[in-house]
């Protein structure tokens, strides 16, 4: 995992890698970020002769929306099981074990370079509220912060509120190259980051408004960032 993590950071277009060593921590990394490419082991639990989890992961993930197309590649010494995933779940590739790791490296460099069909980064947001349809110039969002059952979005110009709606909701409808989201409850533009403190888990916004950063959050943030 360490050498295929290594492999990966040396990318170019590469800000921040992820590694789970179980399913359940590799679906919330999918789940708290966006994840534009998948480097998965189908044996995840070497104990059971029978595990195939790694497919049962991806077969998950192939049912959220945004990773609908998003590259995955297999990891395996099972090449008929990878074979039957790579049709089934249409994947990207498979890498046999043992590997090959300059052979790896190309493979990951390519997949990454793979459109993700994302049709978020037109430059701006629409929401509707109140059975009207409105717009805001992405450049000019400051930061978004869900407070109670409502969103308030912060730009340059204004404070808007959209009532009955999650955070998470509208994370699907911004560019990600754009937002980042540094505690459950607040996304970031990181055009207006000044600087962010590790040591102390706070961000600063050019606006002078100072946000914590969440604790289950931290890492995840700063790899990204």
């Amino acid at each position: 995992m360490e050498a295929l993590a290594e492999l990966t950071r040396k990318c170019d277009t590469v800000s921040a890698v992820f590694c789970a060593d179980n399913t359940a921590d590799g679906y919330q990394y999918a789940m708290e970020h966006e994840i534009d490419l998948f480097l998965v082991d189908i044996i995840l639990d070497s104990r059971d002769t029978h595990d195939v989890s790694g497919i049962l992961l991806v077969d998950r993930l192939r049912k959220e929306k945004r990773y609908e197309f998003t590259p995955v590649i297999f990891i395996t010494s099972l090449v008929d099981q990878a074979m039957n995933a790579f049709h089934n779940l249409h994947c990207f590739d498979y890498i046999e074990k043992p590997f090959d790791l300059e052979k790896v490296g190309r493979v990951i460099s390519t997949a990454l370079k793979m459109p993700l069909c994302d049709d978020r980064d037109c430059g701006v947001f629409y929401y509707r509220k109140d059975g009207v349809l409105y717009a805001l110039n992405i450049e000019r969002m400051i930061y978004l912060e869900a407070c109670f059952r409502n969103v308030m979005i912060y730009t340059l110009d204004e404070t808007v509120e959209i009532p009955y709606i999650s955070l998470k909701y509208l994370m699907k409808d911004l560019p990600r190259k754009h937002f980042i989201q540094c505690s459950r409850n607040v996304v970031v533009n990181r055009r207006f980051i000044e600087y962010a403190d590790k040591v102390n888990q706070v961000v600063k916004l050019r606006n002078g408004k100072v946000i914590k950063i969440g604790g289950r959050m931290k890492k995840g943030f700063f790899e990204e960032l």
